[in-house]
């Protein structure tokens, strides 16, 4: 029956549909299906009906549930491996005796974070085996085989997982695939993840896995991996069929031999066929230069074509300060509304949206989605995955999500609040840089500021350059009061605080040798701050707030022995004054004029990588962006991370 319905289905549509690179394969499984899941809030007000997304989703668990549920093997192929959840399941899987490969990525292979250490000894002990895309070979009982294959410098980026493909039964073929990277952080960025049930499709990703594990059984053999331009052109499909739902499956970078369809030249292709009434993207990275970026901004030139995009705020800034079109003011008039991001952490997502916001029953909506970055590295460089969904239910789904993140880039929602316990006590992480905001660590590689519920405390970074006055004398407080310590956080009536602006707006109370401490009161005790009536607060803690500030200002306490010079500004090097001797007096540091010994005050960079910054300035007339930081060789994801609220760039 469903094969029928499937044949008749082409045929209907076959006066339609735009040609496809090659013919539609033909499946043998029963029961086909694609389910996509969100992290973040979407704007449910746009969802057909009984089509709501699956949003604020568990993505890490969407894997894990599969693993869990595997009955012959599991093939992961991921950029990034720290989350325990995955390393833990899939050692669970080889205790149940499946097979279980792995290929991963050099770089992040290689990283000395400890996460990652705790990560690969137990997936050591757990009997798994796996290659990365250098060759390297790594053995359950600790011996690796070393190799070097080129491409240095190239990511295997690819997040994607293929669930019993070994048994040779088509019914229980599974892909997992998206833009989740399956670490802490995957878990906070603003990322999705996309189910397949199809066989075909499944031994299409298994060819390609398969590549990279240079065998087709147990063993992976490095002297016939091929990873990045090394990649041959598999004797695969792109075209299939789950159900009804016509899918483009393509594997990137471009090889040597060009005998591997450009991804570029497709989307390109795509957009100018499909597109009727508007183009919509959110973006990872989307550089100028590409091949569609050109193409949708010149589709949208005549004003027929609405288009609408949402940029990570760190790759919209280096748009913004290399002048490219993403921040230009054409950018944000008429039919075209470009936006930086507005996410809980980063906007990971890589996806475009065609014919989205006026769909169309005479033509499919358009869904592109998987980790290839709109970008020329994705394409000429990285091992990655892209799926063209044609489905109009995927595709308002997709739409959905896209307008929550386009109501939190125009200000009009806000991310929502990590999840934090207010039973538990947080170490306070890293120096205290100011004393209106300290961060704690919520998971590893994530960490997330915390200010003073109901209290204005002076900072050392008010505006550029300058500095509140008494900043400096309420910095040195709160870090004699803060480092080394421990603190719970609380919302207006015990429940979890309110988060704005990237930062939990809580009531603290302060462990520290044994002795607790309410430490926003403490603070207006002792004139370090005043009373605001900002947030959500108790009754009773704004009456006992506005006499605490009182008390203060009557004992001229603190910042109440100058009452004239509150809210006044003072440059921050008269704040500090000559007392920098280490990063959290200097922080910022302005990376386009700090010498080599100030550069190696920031985490992570040594002697080396100081020389490399100072030259790659030199040589490129100064950093345009923070972000550019990731130009220097050596300096990745973990890195920046670390470096990000450290630095600046001021010219």
């Amino acid at each position: 029956m469903a094969q029928r319905f499937l044949r008749q289905f082409l045929i209907f549509t076959a006066f339609f549909a735009v040609a496809l690179p090659t013919f539609a394969q033909q499946d043998s499984s029963s029961v086909e299906w694609i389910k996509v899941y969100f992290n973040m809030p979407s704007d449910h007000s746009v969802a057909f009906a009984n089509n709501e997304t699956s949003d604020r989703h568990d993505l890490i668990g969407t894997l894990e549930a599969l693993i869990d549920s595997a009955q012959s093997s599991v093939d992961l192929c991921i950029y990034d491996l720290e989350h325990p959840r995955i390393g833990r399941a899939l050692v669970r899987a080889k205790q149940r005796g499946l097979r279980v490969r792995l290929v991963t990525d050099n770089y992040n292979r290689h990283d000395s974070h400890q996460v990652d250490s705790l990560m690969w000894n137990m997936l050591r002990k757990g009997r798994i085996i796996s290659i990365d895309d250098d060759g390297d070979v790594y053995m359950p009982d600790g011996t690796i085989f070393d190799n070097s294959l080129v491409n240095a410098g190239a990511d295997m980026h690819n997040k994607f997982a293929v669930i019993d493909a070994l048994n040779g039964n088509p019914d229980d073929d599974y892909v997992w695939t998206g833009s989740t990277n399956l670490t802490y952080t995957g878990a906070f960025n603003t990322n999705h993840t996309v189910i397949i049930k199809d066989n075909e499709i499944a031994k299409a990703y298994v060819a390609e896995f398969e590549q990279m594990w240079g065998s087709s059984n147990n063993l992976p053999n490095p002297e016939r991996a091929r990873f990045h331009k090394d990649k041959r052109k598999n004797d695969v499909p792109h075209a299939f069929y789950v159900d009804t739902t016509r899918v483009e499956l393509y594997f990137a970078p471009i090889n040597r031999t060009d005998t591997k369809p450009s991804i570029a030249s497709r989307l390109v292709e795509l957009a100018g066929k499909e597109a009727q009434h508007d183009i919509g993207f959110q973006a990872f990275a989307i550089s100028a230069s590409f091949p569609l970026s050109q193409q949708i901004w010149q589709l949208s030139a005549t004003g027929d074509i609405a288009l609408n995009g949402v940029i990570d705020r760190q790759f919209y800034g280096r748009y913004e300060n290399n002048g490219d079109i993403w921040a230009s003011p054409e950018a944000r008039t008429l039919n075209r509304m470009i936006l930086p991001a507005n996410e809980l952490r980063k906007l990971h997502h890589k996806v475009l949206l065609v014919d989205a916001a006026h769909p169309d029953s005479s033509d499919k909506g358009v869904v592109v989605t998987g980790s290839y970055n709109f970008s020329n590295n994705a394409e000429v460089n990285n091992d990655e995955n892209l799926l063209i969904l044609y489905s109009d239910a995927i595709t308002n789904q997709f739409y959905q999500d896209f307008m929550g993140v386009m109501s939190r880039a125009n200000e009009k929602s806000y991310p929502p609040a990590p999840p934090v316990s207010t039973e538990r006590w947080y170490a306070v992480e890293g120096g205290i840089e100011d004393g209106s905001r300290f961060t704690i660590e919520l998971a590893p590689g994530f960490e997330y500021n915390v200010r003073f519920l109901g209290v204005e405390v002076p900072s050392v970074y008010a505006t550029n350059d300058s500095a509140d006055f008494y900043s400096d004398v309420t910095r040195k407080y709160v870090k004699k009061k803060l480092e080394g310590a421990y603190v719970r956080l609380q919302g207006p009536y015990g429940s979890k605080p309110d988060a704005r602006y990237g930062a939990f707006q809580a009531y603290v109370t302060l462990n520290s040798n044994n002795e607790t401490i309410a430490l926003n009161r403490q603070l207006l005790k002792d004139g370090m701050g005043w009373y605001v009536p900002y947030y959500s607060q108790h009754p009773d803690s704004v009456d006992a707030f506005k006499d605490y500030e009182k008390q203060a200002k009557e004992a001229e306490k603190g910042i109440w022995e100058y009452p004239r010079k509150i809210g006044i500004k003072i440059s921050r090097a008269e704040a500090l004054g000559n007392t920098a001797t280490s990063l959290a007096d200097v922080l910022p540091i302005n990376i386009n004029t700090a010498d080599a010994e100030m550069l190696q005050l920031l985490p992570g960079i040594g002697p080396a990588y100081a020389e490399r910054i100072i030259k790659y300035r030199e040589v490129n007339g100064g950093f345009g962006s923070v972000g550019e930081l990731e130009n220097i060789k050596g300096i990745g994801p973990k890195t920046m991370a670390k470096l990000r609220p450290n630095v600046v760039v001021e010219k």
